[in-house]
């Protein structure tokens, strides 16, 4: 009895005791070319599993050579609010300018502009409400801003400046308290023998004695008020300053002279 592998299906064969000589070709023949392939597949993967891994091993390293190297380090510190503490400490600050500008609420409503006319950064300039009034000031003098002088003050002032240009200064008496009524005299003395030293004349007889005059910014106390005065003649300056009483009707209490000037 003769006993042939006989294959059963697509993977795997058996063994048989048929005499039958077609099953035994058929058997031989398979089992022929089985045998065969599997060898030329032996041969393939033995020669080419070497070159697939070699050549992948050249083709890493040629990767890696050219990638540029770079360096990463991580902390559980390495977040942005951190970064951006640490660049605060190291940053050189300078003293903040115009903060209550920074913060002030700008609307159209606080200003009087037509419907055309788009509220924007240069109309900011020009506004009465945002910017603080810029007044002129004379060296050796001082700023020219009366603007927290009272108006009542203002004219008592000015009709004083007038009663002394006059030829008939005596009329000025009157602006004194009665308690500081020495002091008008003291300063006419002072006035009188002032202008003859200083300007080397005598006062003018036909002619008013000054020209103009200006008064600068006052200190107004709680109750007192200075003003600085200055009087424009022909032959010079004359700085004078006015005290006077900050209630009732502003009576003088005295009047200085601060500086002579010949020009």
């Amino acid at each position: 009895m003769s006993i042939y592998l006989v294959k059963k299906n697509e993977k795997f064969y058996y063994l048989t005791t048929s005499d039958n000589d077609d099953v035994y070709k058929v058997c031989y023949y398979n089992i022929t070319l089985f045998v065969f392939l599997e060898t030329i597949l032996k041969k393939a993967l033995r020669y080419c599993i070497p070159f697939i891994s070699m050549t992948m091993a050249l083709f890493c390293q040629f990767s890696c050579s050219n990638a540029p190297e770079t360096k990463l380090v991580y902390t559980e510190t390495d977040t942005i609010k951190q970064s951006v503490r640490e660049r605060e400490q190291t940053i050189t600050w300078t003293q903040e300018l115009e903060g209550e500008v920074l913060s002030e609420r700008i609307t159209k409503d606080s200003m009087k502009l037509g419907p055309d006319v788009v509220y924007g950064r240069d109309i900011y300039k020009i506004s009465k409400s945002t910017q603080k009034p810029v007044y002129p000031s004379i060296e050796g003098f001082g700023s020219l801003d009366t603007s927290n002088l009272k108006i009542s003050v203002k004219e008592k002032i000015e009709k004083f400046c007038e009663e002394l240009s006059s030829k008939e200064y005596s009329g000025i008496s009157a602006y004194f308290s009665s308690k500081y009524l020495f002091n008008y005299v003291f300063f006419i003395k002072d006035f009188e023998e002032g202008w003859k030293k200083n300007f080397s004349e005598e006062l003018p007889e036909e002619h008013l004695y000054f020209n103009k005059w200006i008064y600068g910014q006052p200190f107004n106390g709680v109750d007192i008020i200075q003003i600085p005065v200055r009087f424009y003649a022909d032959c010079g300056t004359i700085d004078m300053t006015v005290f006077l009483n900050s209630g009732g009707n502003n009576e003088f209490y005295q009047i200085t002279i601060d500086r002579w000037k010949k020009v």
